[in-house]
């Protein structure tokens, strides 16, 4: 008897005899109680989102400081987020924008559009549940999801949160930052640590190396973060 079954991972049918279906299936039961103390868990941040949004309908101006910015004749003039460059040359998020002109003087600054940074959001999600239904929005353009239950076939944290890097950056044309975790608060930590288009581990058995050095105004809520 073969038995056939779709990998949530991959569009690759695969046969597999009962013997080792059932071998597999053994091995998933004895690991569930390990399972459920040990969580596998994502933080997803798209890096410089609605800037990095006008860049993909505006290319002529990718190779500038850009930011996403308010009215200044409706007294508007708030930075909202920025690129990259921008933020090399130290504009930041919620100053004016006659604030960051003095600093880039060639900054280049758009409108919002929420129509188009809600459209690329809900695609991005879209890819996340290629692995996984247990996905928790954090704003618009971070996610944490819970892999626990897919590791065994989309491989470990590691590979799932490289996968996603990858198809983020290849069928969107955005870059992400992914903290890999067994809670949600070290995975949240790992996106913010390596920036942009990046993925950080932070494990159960060395957190305390990487987590206890740095001041507790990196966690989560002990801090007001500067939004991309």
């Amino acid at each position: 008897m073969t038995l056939l079954y779709f990998s949530p991972c991959s569009l690759d049918k695969i046969s597999i005899s009962r013997y080792t279906f059932i071998e597999h299936l053994f091995v998933v039961v004895l690991n569930l109680r390990k399972r459920d103390f040990m969580r596998t868990i994502l933080h997803i941040d798209m890096n410089n989102f609605y800037a990095s949004v006008e860049c993909l309908y505006r290319p002529e101006i990718r190779h500038l400081p850009v930011a996403v910015a308010g009215d200044p004749l409706n007294r508007h003039g708030i930075i909202l987020a920025k690129n990259m460059l921008a933020k090399k040359l130290g504009v930041k998020t919620g100053e004016a924008i006659w604030e960051a002109k003095i600093k880039a003087p060639n900054l280049v600054t758009v409108p919002p559009d929420f129509r188009k940074y809600l459209k690329f959001s809900r695609l991005a999600r879209q890819i996340l549940y290629d692995y996984t239904d247990q996905i928790e929005p954090f704003g618009i353009d971070e996610n944490w999801i819970d892999v626990t239950g897919s590791t065994l076939l989309c491989g470990d944290g590691s590979a799932i949160a490289n996968s996603i890097r990858l198809r983020i950056k290849q069928e969107l044309g955005i870059t992400v930052s992914i903290g890999v975790s067994f809670n949600k608060i070290f995975a949240k930590l790992g996106s913010d640590m390596k920036k942009p288009d990046a993925v950080t581990i932070i494990p159960h058995d060395k957190f305390k190396d990487i987590v206890w050095q740095l001041p507790a105004s990196e966690l989560l809520y002990n801090h007001l973060p500067e939004a991309d």
